[in-house]
């Protein structure tokens, strides 16, 4: 099985009214068969193990359908792949 190292930059924000700012993570071992969300799942267990609050992100069907998993990925929505939402994007579209 192939993995990837994926650094992320995520804008964490308390509440509406909170400043907010870009925090940085680094994701190890994050296998190229996992779809965006699937890692962002990892990443969180990993935060919640720490006592950090989790990323937050919509997802609902993650088959695809609904849309509702709409991440601006690298300046693009969806992510690098035309037509594809995130939860159906995998980790192999990216580089260590």
């Amino acid at each position: 099985m192939s993995t990837i190292t994926v650094n992320l930059k995520v804008w964490r924000q308390a509440s509406k009214d909170s400043e907010g700012e870009f925090v940085k993570y680094v994701a190890k071992d994050i296998s190229t068969h996992m779809s965006f969300l699937e890692m962002l799942d990892v990443v969180n267990e990993d935060l919640s193990h720490q006592g950090i609050e989790p990323i937050a992100f919509e997802s609902d069907c993650r088959e695809g359908i609904c849309g509702a998993c709409s991440l601006v990925i690298n300046g693009t929505p969806h992510g690098p792949q035309k037509a594809t939402t995130s939860c159906q994007l995998h980790m192999r579209a990216f580089n260590d």
